[in-house]
């Protein structure tokens, strides 16, 4: 009976780990130096915003908490990022005030791995003044998701108050001490919290040089070591040759969740040129998490990511000429330029513009976007025959054109009489191109009469990566899934948890265990559904 019981323990216990799932989470701070603004900080915000993308892209986080971001009622700078970045980004500002010099606090993060639950402006944490007269720290209720399980994670988005004189200190310290108050108090003491931001002094020491005696405005977080850890104790800024004053402190709840990696970002700055000038003055930090969920059906693969906004250069995007001598070229302002137009004569050209290898095997769905202008255009049919978009898998390095391309539909087309950019729309790349070695192409055409000048910025490519194994006779045998009109509905023979997810991996739905269930698709597309460990795709027309 004995050797029953334990074996039937070991069943368990390896049917447990079986469908356990672990999933790393990076998690960054980064004060991004008046972004948006147009009075202070770097002075090209066009130039500024495009690096933030690109160094986000190169750090790979899935959080990141920014502060001095600039909004208003006519441009949000949250929302202008997001676009950047491309469709698998979401992103939320709470504003303590409306200004694009304001120097406010936001969130960007990955849809398909986090969840903004709430967000809000913790104006009870303090007194105004000690949190530089109203900028107060930002919470967000987040769930990260892990599997098809989701975890609570509470994070707080401060920008203390700046300078090394005394009165600055006193008032860091009194807004530390006011918030560690609130947070101790049952409203959060049992929250998972990550609190993140500029905190504009060190976890040990301080920056002021006269206060006596020299102690952290935040030691009263560092000397309670029972329900929190300063995870950035050990990180050093070596433009000031002092601690950082980026800084990261964790909560009891995640100590076991850490995976004692703490970084400064220094090697993700590096995609774009003289970052300190022209992006921030400040350097991303960034922290490690991992969470076990349950979810067997999964594979551990990744969302794909390519960001070309071509603000500095063509990047890795190689011109390949047909015909005319005009070529490919790039301006700073306005992103890869083409034009057949040159010392007031139109000539003939075909040139295209050919994206490095991208790798899409592993996703279930990609798109691509991108702003472009376009300018003497001629005809509306000129327009459409003479710049188009494609795609190859089997790109012909020696002759470019032998390759088996395909042509793209470009969703919105500029009007061709100006220079104003749109936005291409979201565009789909066919299931057939989700493999390796896959590259897009923009091509340009003109002859003697119509020559026009196509200017093209923010390439977005976006793969995501739903794990859709289809087990058609464990589906028949367990649930039953089908769509009638806009409804999605869900029959389980037993009782077991459900999911639904959008094509972009985004939860839209979730039951823990049901037999029966409906879901009401307000949108025309593909819906994954896991009943169990087993996921169905869905078409609502």
């Amino acid at each position: 009976m004995n050797r029953i019981k334990f074996t039937l323990l070991i069943i368990f216990a390896f049917v447990v780990f079986a469908n356990a799932q672990n999933t790393e989470f990076k998690i960054t701070t980064w004060n991004a130096e008046w972004l948006s603004c147009n009075i202070n900080g770097p002075t090209d915000d066009n130039l500024q915003i495009n690096n933030v993308a690109k160094v986000i892209g190169a750090m790979n986080s899935d959080v990141v908490a920014l502060q001095e971001i600039g909004t208003s009622n006519i441009y949000a700078t949250i929302d202008t990022l997001v676009k950047r970045l491309g469709s698998e980004w979401a992103g939320s500002i709470v504003p303590w005030s409306a200004d694009n010099c304001a120097q406010n606090q936001g969130i960007i993060y990955k849809k398909a791995k986090v969840q903004l639950v709430s967000n809000s402006l913790m104006s009870d944490a303090g007194s105004s003044y000690n949190w530089s007269s109203g900028r107060y720290p930002v919470l967000y209720n987040l769930n990260l998701v892990v599997g098809t399980s989701t975890i609570p994670v509470s994070l707080i988005n401060i920008h203390a108050k700046a300078m090394s004189d005394e009165s600055s200190y006193s008032r860091r310290k009194g807004a530390s001490e006011s918030l560690k108050s609130l947070l101790d108090g049952s409203g959060y003491d049992s929250k998972n919290m990550i609190l993140l931001g500029d905190f504009n002094d060190y976890l040990i020491g301080t920056q002021c040089k006269t206060c006596s005696p020299p102690d952290s405005p935040y030691k009263n977080f560092m000397d309670d070591t029972v329900n929190y850890k300063g995870l950035t104790v050990g990180l050093w800024d070596s433009q000031y040759n002092s601690p950082v004053i980026d800084n990261i402190i964790i909560s009891k709840g995640l100590f076991a969740n850490y995976t004692n990696t703490v970084l400064r970002e220094t090697a993700a700055t590096q995609v774009v040129s003289s970052y300190t000038t022209t992006t921030s003055d400040h350097y991303p930090i960034s922290a490690v998490f991992s969470f076990t969920g349950g979810d067997g059906g999964q594979t551990g693969c990744k969302n794909f990511y390519f960001n070309e906004t071509f603000a500095q250069s063509l990047g890795n995007f190689i011109i390949y000429n047909v015909e005319g001598t005009q070529t490919w070229g790039w301006k700073s302002l306005y992103g890869a330029v083409m034009s057949g137009y040159q010392s007031n004569t139109a000539y003939p050209n075909e040139d295209w513009l050919i994206s490095p290898a991208l790798d899409l095997s592993g996703n279930s769905a990609a798109s691509l976007s991108f702003e472009h202008a376009i300018n003497f255009a001629g005809s509306s049919t000129e327009l459409i025959q003479n710049h188009t978009l494609w795609i190859t898998d089997n790109y012909n390095e020696s002759q470019a054109t032998a390759s088996n391309w395909t042509q793209l539909n470009i969703g919105t087309m500029p009007a061709g009489s100006n220079w104003t950019f749109v936005n291409s729309g979201d565009i789909d790349i066919p299931a057939n191109m989700l493999k390796n070695n896959v590259r897009i192409a923009f091509k340009y055409l003109s002859d003697n009469t119509v020559a026009s000048t196509w200017e093209i910025r923010n390439l977005n490519i976006t793969g995501h990566c739903i794990d859709t194994q289809l087990n058609n006779t464990l589906s028949e045998k367990n649930s039953t899934v089908y769509a009638i009109g806009h409804t999605i509905r869900v029959e389980n023979k037993s009782d077991m948890p459900v999911m639904i997810y959008d094509i972009t991996g985004r939860i839209l739905y979730s039951e823990k265990m049901t037999l029966h269930t409906e879901f009401n698709a307000t949108q025309q597309g593909i819906y994954l559904v896991r009943c169990g460990n087993t996921v169905s795709k869905v078409i609502v027309k």
